[in-house]
């Protein structure tokens, strides 16, 4: 299943609705393991009021719940 994808889509939904996002990528080193972790900043003005996710199907889930509840908040439940 192509994650990215369905990010796009869900991204460009909420665009036609007049809410866009934006999505920001940070990489850092781990104090535990010593890897690289990517954290993924969902924003919409200001990044640093943001949601941090830290993987891709974390980024789609909270889309969502932002697309179900702009379609919940203006009585569209279709």
């Amino acid at each position: 299943m192509n994650i990215q994808k369905n990010i796009d889509k869900v991204l460009l939904a909420l665009k036609m609705h007049g809410h866009e996002y934006f999505i920001n990528t940070q990489q850092f080193k781990s104090q535990k393991t010593g890897r690289t972790v990517t954290k993924y900043i969902i924003y919409d003005d200001n990044p640093r009021d943001g949601i941090d996710c830290y993987s891709k199907h974390k980024v789609l889930e909270n889309l969502v719940f932002l697309y179900k509840d702009l379609l919940y908040k203006c009585g569209d439940t279709s």
